[in-house]
């Protein structure tokens, strides 16, 4: 291990700050679900003719010892706001930077002015900046810490909590300062079992809790990576994704780089997203200081809720998280992958296309869980989707699913069932029609007493039949019309609609002809559209409207 006499430092620290021994180095801070470079650390770092590159670790404390600390603090905000405009002059994507203070610095100068005057002097807004205070500077003396960090807020400095966990007294800080990220060191937990995977799970709980946003430093595997991720870390900061580097070296990363830099008008969009708990029983739904203060404590414990956050640009859909449960949800209505169920969501042809975009377009509207019933490859779900971000173009939903079969308990199969069929006692004839494959896929109820060979036939010749036995002269034309297999699926992509509403005058038992409602509703089976052709009895009231309906304005019905 390197050693040096610390008076070589203290002696020689003035003059290799004048010739630029000591530099800011640069560690990039990647936003976890783009992947995209959001920030980065600024990092003191001591490259010595004499003696060669010195560790923080032997300097920064014998600076803190001879009260010089502030000086090194300054000239490293010094190098950021040098290597903010070199950016700025190559056109190169602007991000903020993270500085670290030390607990000496608020004692020796008027630290928030030496900072504002330094960014005046190089015109670097105080958004550039992200101030990193580790629990050590706040032990004490919390009415005047907490004064000093809330004037770094209102001068517009975000405030991260560093290094949680490496100290003592880490949840007194977290109850008595206000911050805007709290910053995991990887490092404290020297591995990634299951212990260690159960308080990494157990901070971010309590992070997104209390409102705060979570960044994990020291990440160096995928492992690492995929875990943070899957636990709702929003920010990632290691050797994973890059090391320390000089200022010439980091400029010439920004350009060569295939992550690329977050767009900075998109914070406020991404630290939107990033307040949902990944974590939480009920993700959609803000934890509310009333359940706290009533007892409600549901939410600590292990999550199993369907989750997926969507980002919508335009029509265009993305899916950039997911968890188990969620693809266990989609496995169950009948997609193989979520690939599989992005391509499909992208498909406008699609059957339940109309009734999913509505639902997201409320959910935009609204900013409220909407929670609503669909019907895909004939498996039936609940799908609830919160807008929680929007902002330049898109726009990124909180989505859960909840089906009814597979793991669901007994009880709920057995309602769905018992009731499901009661719907279907509403209508006097349901059959389901394949265009595509011109058949009749099955006649699946029907109380009319119509010809069991239709369900046998080609489906062209099936219609011109039942058309022929079943439908009033009168109506037949526009009957046959209406169904026509061939032009169907075009018909109904031009109307906008997933479904055909007509008044028939059908066949009934007695042998006399009523006019009855006729729907053609489009819904996905498999590969290919099927459509459900179902009659259904009006009311009184219908009936003669519709009667005098048909007859005055029969232009309404040609389609």
């Amino acid at each position: 291990m390197q050693h040096i006499d610390e008076q070589y430092i203290v002696s020689n620290f003035e003059s290799a700050l004048e010739q630029g021994f000591v530099k800011a180095y640069y560690q990039p801070v990647i936003r976890t679900l783009t992947e995209r470079i959001c920030s980065v650390e600024a990092l003191a770092r001591w490259q010595d003719p004499v003696v060669g590159l010195l560790s923080p670790f032997l300097f920064i404390n014998v600076l803190e010892k001879y009260h010089l600390i502030h000086k090194l603090d300054l000239a490293i905000l010094d190098n950021i706001c040098v290597t903010y405009n070199k950016m700025k002059e190559l056109g190169l994507a602007l991000h903020p930077f993270s500085i670290n203070l030390s607990r000496l610095d608020f004692d020796e100068i008027d630290m928030l002015d030496a900072i504002s005057k330094t960014l005046e002097k190089h015109n670097v807004p105080s958004t550039a900046i992200h101030i990193e205070i580790t629990e050590s500077v706040m032990l004490d003396n919390t009415a005047y810490f907490r004064r000093i960090f809330d004037s770094f807020h209102d001068a517009g400095f975000a405030i991260f909590m560093d290094d949680f966990g490496s100290g003592y007294s880490s949840l007194n800080v977290l109850k008595d300062y206000s911050f805007d990220v709290l910053k995991i060191d990887m490092r404290f937990l020297s591995d990634i079992g299951i212990r260690s995977k159960k308080i990494l799970a157990s901070v971010m709980n309590m992070a997104k809790a209390i409102g705060m946003h979570t960044l994990a430093e020291g990440v160096e595997t995928k492992e690492q990576m995929t875990f943070l991720r899957n636990i709702g870390c929003e920010m990632l900061q290691g050797f994973y994704y890059a090391k320390p580097m000089d200022g010439d070296l980091y400029v010439k990363y920004l350009s060569d780089s295939k992550l690329g830099v977050e767009d900075p008008a998109e914070n406020h969009y991404w630290n939107s997203v990033g307040q949902i708990n990944f974590l939480s029983p009920d993700p959609l739904y803000d934890l509310t200081n009333e359940q706290l203060e009533s007892g409600d404590y549901g939410f600590i414990r292990e999550n199993s809720t369907p989750l997926a956050l969507i980002e919508q640009t335009g029509k265009h859909v993305e899916l950039l998280y997911c968890n188990e449960a969620y693809v266990k949800g989609l496995k169950r209505i009948g997609f193989n992958s979520v690939d599989d169920m992005i391509s499909t969501i992208n498909n406008t042809e699609a059957a339940y296309y109309p009734n999913m975009n509505e639902q997201v377009y409320t959910s935009i509207k609204t900013g409220q869980v909407i929670k609503e019933d669909h019907l895909i490859n004939g498996i039936y779900f609940t799908y609830l989707t919160k807008c929680i971000a929007e902002g330049n173009g898109k726009v990124m939903l909180a989505a859960s699913i909840q089906t009814y079969g597979g793991d669901v308990d007994k009880s709920t199969n057995d309602l769905f069932e018992k009731y499901s069929r009661m719907l279907i006692d509403t209508y006097d004839h349901i059959s389901v029609i394949d265009p595509t494959n011109n058949i009749v896929i099955t006649r699946l109820y029907s109380k009319l007493g119509f010809n069991d060979k239709y369900p046998e036939m080609p489906l062209d010749d099936a219609i011109k039949m039942f058309a022929e036995n079943e439908v009033a002269e009168y109506d037949r034309e526009r009957f046959i019309r209406s169904m026509e297999p061939s032009s169907l699926r075009d018909r109904m992509a031009r109307s906008g609609r997933r479904f055909f509403q007509q008044p028939f005058h059908y066949k009934t038992k007695s042998g006399e002809y009523e006019i009855m409602d006729t729907k053609l509703i489009k819904v996905l089976m498999g590969e290919n559209d099927v459509y459900i052709f179902s009659i259904e009895t009006m009311s009184e009231q219908a009936h003669k409207a519709a009667e005098l309906f048909v007859r005055e304005h029969p232009e309404y019905f040609q389609f």
